[in-house]
């Protein structure tokens, strides 16, 4: 069995990452929407990049302390400004490798949610911190919430969650991500769909009552009203077949299972993750299995 426990889904502690860009300020927009139904503590954090044991003569000039000032003035003013706005907000201006800096600053501020800017740039570099942040989203055991390049603005306003949808293979292995699933979404008042996508007809019948013995563990409650299941039988990748119906349907948010490896991976074949996360219209919500 996993190791998350679903029935956690209220978010103490919101870490975001940022570089002040435009795409990590849209990411806070969404944090800040989290927080303020939750009242819950956002920390924003910037690392700076260690410095270089040996300068490049044509960098020799970059005073990188200067820089690194600037950047934490700019960091407290952000702090500043939310806590002008009512928000409970901390800074954390940090130096050194991003992972490591990172997963550091997730478990010393007991970090129950990240949320996290993505951009439409290829490979590992599609994620707004680049490369270190596919490891951080490899090894978090708290949720990750990902503000792809297609999700709209929120343009001050708030995000409801009317309809989650759950993409799953309906496995035993599976039943926890889908417990969280359900539990947000009665958090919030939502409807669950859950998603099964086939690619073939050579896969194996669900087995459903494993899969409701493991459901009901995590749970403790049988799926009930306001949950559906769609069952797909998809010629295209899973992938696109997610984003498409959850494009369809006019979803709030997705959630899906990532698995610890080498790339981002989920319960489907590999590259399932990274083009939800690109492509979803809406935010996306990983969370790490085992």
């Amino acid at each position: 069995m996993a190791t998350l426990h679903p029935v956690a889904v209220t978010f103490e502690h919101i870490l975001v990452p940022t570089d002040f860009s435009e795409v990590s300020e849209r990411a806070l927009d969404y944090a800040k929407s989290l927080a303020r139904q939750g009242n819950s503590e956002l920390l924003l954090v910037h690392v700076n990049p260690p410095a270089n044991l040996i300068t490049p003569p044509e960098a020799a000039w970059i005073d990188t302390s200067e820089i690194e000032s600037l950047r934490e003035e700019q960091l407290e003013q952000s702090g500043a400004a939310l806590r002008s706005e009512g928000y409970r907000a901390r800074t954390l201006a940090l130096t050194g490798a991003l992972n490591d800096e990172l997963l550091q600053a997730i478990k010393e501020n007991d970090v129950d949610l990240i949320v996290l800017g993505t951009h439409g740039r290829k490979g590992l570099d599609r994620f707004l911190l680049g490369s270190d942040a596919e490891a951080l989203f490899r090894h978090v055991h708290c949720p990750v919430l990902s503000i792809g390049p297609a999700v709209a603005d929120l343009k001050q306003k708030s995000w409801s969650l009317r309809e989650v949808m759950c993409a799953t293979t309906l496995k035993p292995s599976s039943a926890e991500l889908v417990a969280y699933a359900h539990k947000l979404a009665a958090l919030h008042g939502a409807e669950l769909v859950i998603v099964h996508v086939r690619n073939n007809g050579n896969e194996k019948e669900t087995d459903w009552v494993s899969f409701e013995e493991a459901f009901h563990y995590y749970a403790e409650e049988g799926i009930g009203k306001g949950t559906w299941l769609r069952d797909r039988l998809a010629s295209t990748p899973p992938g696109v077949t997610i984003v498409d119906l959850a494009r369809q349907r006019g979803s709030d948010l997705i959630v899906l299972g990532a698995r610890p490896a080498s790339s981002i991976a989920t319960h489907f074949p590999p590259g399932t993750a990274a083009k939800v996360l690109l492509d979803a219209p809406c935010p996306v919500l990983t969370l790490l299995q085992s």
